[in-house]
């Protein structure tokens, strides 16, 4: 297993985590307010969602440039559709973690985030 994909599903496991958490405590701290839970819990729960889905696509965009079998892939992923979870941000995300030079002159932020992640390793 790659180091970076370790490091890359502990930093969003961890952020999924925050987010979770912050859904559950956004209960006890505005219990009397029904308009501020529902908006903050949404939020949180969304947040959480997007790291999760970053995630998984991610590691699937990997699994896809490492030639996995495109039936064992969809398999994986549950879903007929694999581009329902390698996204461009996905793919940017990578190719900073595998140190990949992006096509657009700036540096996208998710590739800078899959940089920080792999520097970390070092």
């Amino acid at each position: 297993m790659p180091e970076e994909l370790l490091a890359l599903v502990k930093h969003h496991s961890r952020a999924i985590t925050m987010y979770l958490g912050r859904a559950q405590s956004v209960g006890s701290i505005h219990e009397g307010s029904m308009t501020e839970w529902r908006r903050l819990v949404l939020y949180a729960l969304t947040d959480a969602l997007a790291h999760n889905h970053l995630l998984v696509g991610t590691i699937a965009a990997y699994l896809q440039r490492e030639n996995l079998d495109a039936d064992l892939l969809r398999r994986y992923l549950q879903s007929p559709d694999p581009d329902r979870y390698i996204s461009r941000e996905a793919v940017q995300h990578l190719d900073g973690l595998t140190d990949a030079r992006p096509e657009e002159p700036a540096e996208p932020t998710w590739t800078h985030v899959g940089r920080r992640i792999a520097r970390e390793l070092r």
